[in-house]
């Protein structure tokens, strides 16, 4: 079972830990906690129609504030699992990862509202995101289910997903099954799409590029083309007849060129 790294948390782990763990110890505070839950809970019936469109990427900070075990084992799983991707990927996709797990899932979640329409808080969204697509790239790898059964990853996915499955299906429990369905389901959609959208976005930017280049050409061609056939002239005279010697259009054509020059 993968642990960690030797080295340190990444930056992106790292900031999402303090983040986690210093909303946890607002949402214990009398008063304050019980605000956190009311404006940042995600409700699929406050969304939409709601409009109250923050609670989908706020409701993964909030965690269970009458028992720790919630925050802990979602934090335990974001550094066992996270480390090695966000070394692997880079902090900011990593993070972009997060939470678009995270608010993937709750668009799922918005499903909900024909099972109850549930206040819904916590990080398992994106953590079985995460767990996911680690399984994807570490099939092999080996975990505790329940802290119990050795089993590779990629088959403690299948198992969570089947859980996950079925709870949503009979609407048991109070745990937003949906939820962490859905973080399979954006990371499956994830590992599917990423190559092929990320090529078109280089494609995209090379047209873009490509075309602005060419503009740039066609616009420098232009403009010796009228300093050639405008300007140039304009100076040779002054150069042989003198300033006095122009006339009312080549001072004005001549005054709007050096204007133009002077403010880039």
């Amino acid at each position: 079972m993968n642990l960690g790294s030797r080295y340190g948390l990444p930056k992106g782990i790292r900031a999402l830990l303090i983040i986690n763990v210093g909303i946890y110890i607002l949402q214990v505070l009398p008063r304050i906690g019980m605000w956190c839950f009311v404006l940042g809970a995600l409700k699929p019936s406050l969304v939409f129609p709601g409009a109250q469109i923050w609670r989908l990427c706020t409701y993964m900070f909030l965690h269970n504030s009458m028992s720790p075990w919630h925050i802990i084992f979602n934090m335990l799983a974001l550094w066992m699992f996270g480390v090695e991707l966000e070394q692997m990927w880079g902090t900011k996709r990593f993070v972009y990862f997060y939470f678009l797990g995270g608010i993937g899932s709750a668009l799922v979640s918005l499903l909900m509202i024909k099972l109850g329409d549930p206040y819904i808080i916590g990080a398992s969204g994106a953590i079985l995101a995460i767990l996911t697509v680690y399984a994807y790239h570490f099939p092999e790898r080996r975990i505790l289910i329940f802290f119990l059964f050795p089993v590779p990853v990629r088959i403690a996915v299948i198992l969570f997903g089947a859980i996950s499955l079925l709870g949503a299906w009979q609407s048991t429990g109070g745990i937003a099954h949906l939820t962490h369905l859905g973080g399979i389901i954006v990371a499956i959609l994830y590992l599917r799409y990423y190559n092929k959208v990320t090529a078109w976005d280089t494609h995209r930017r090379a047209v873009k590029a490509e075309r602005t280049m060419r503009h740039c050409a066609e616009t420098k061609i232009q403009k010796d083309r009228y300093f050639e056939e405008v300007i140039d002239p304009i100076l040779k005279k002054i150069s042989e007849q003198g300033m006095s010697s122009l006339t009312d259009k080549e001072k004005k054509e001549l005054k709007r060129v050096s204007d133009k020059e002077r403010d880039q």
